[in-house]
């Protein structure tokens, strides 16, 4: 009977890899093919609340990381409710006190802040801080805008620091603005105003001195407006 003799496998490539053409393949399925892909995805940019630096991100990203410091980015809206035990907010999207929350050592890091409960704490606001309760903030307090709806009575321990602000209720601590700070009509400021412009207007009512200042002069640490979402 002849001897029976298997003949050996000889492949082209090393074991354990794809061919050079395989692997091209498969890659070209799970990347982009050129910059021009990469570009057709909708981005928009964004300022770290750690580093203060621009990163570009996907509009759709609910979290990213930033390119600089790499902290996390958290890029979702946030609503606290009564009884919340979450303290520290930090996001690039908006922060909402619910009505009837009574809230406070808040440290919240957002774009816009609204408070329709009652919230207690350090806020740094990119955008616009919305006050629609009766509050007292014990902590620091920086806001793109200040807006406090009429009915509001606020108390700011620290004072607050914004570009402009509008004030439709009662306002008790010192105000810090490079813009215009507006007093409405049935509105009323306790405390003294550093702005560029105080305007007073026929009904409404400023106990406390008004400092002019120009706007370099005021310390508002706040990042610079982002553009419109692309």
């Amino acid at each position: 009977m002849p001897e029976y003799k298997t003949a050996p496998l000889i492949a082209s490539y090393v074991s354990g890899l794809l061919p050079e053409g395989e692997r091209d393949r498969r890659a070209a399925l799970t990347s982009f093919d050129s910059r021009a892909d990469r570009a057709k995805i909708p981005g928009r940019d964004v300022i770290c609340y750690e580093c203060g630096r621009r990163s570009k991100v996907p509009a759709a990203a609910l979290s990213a990381n930033c390119i600089h410091c790499h902290a996390h980015l958290r890029m979702t809206d946030i609503d606290l409710k009564p009884n919340s035990s979450r303290l520290t907010v930090r996001t690039l999207g908006n922060v909402t006190v619910l009505p009837e929350a009574i809230l406070s050592q808040l440290s919240i890091v957002c774009h816009n802040l609204h408070l329709l409960g009652k919230g207690s704490g350090t806020f740094r606001c990119s955008g616009m801080l919305k006050i629609s309760s009766d509050s007292k903030v014990d902590g620091e307090v920086t806001a793109g805008s200040l807006l406090v709806e009429r009915g509001a009575d606020v108390i700011f321990v620290h004072g607050v620091k914004a570009r402009t602000v509008e004030i439709y209720g009662r306002v008790t601590g010192r105000v810090e603005a490079s813009g215009n700070v507006v007093l409405h009509r049935g509105a009323e400021l306790c405390g003294n105003c550093y702005a560029p412009m105080l305007i007073v207007k026929s009904g409404a009512t400023h106990r406390g001195a008004w400092q002019k200042i120009s706007s370099s002069e005021a310390e508002i640490p706040l990042v610079e407006d982002l553009p419109p979402e692309i």
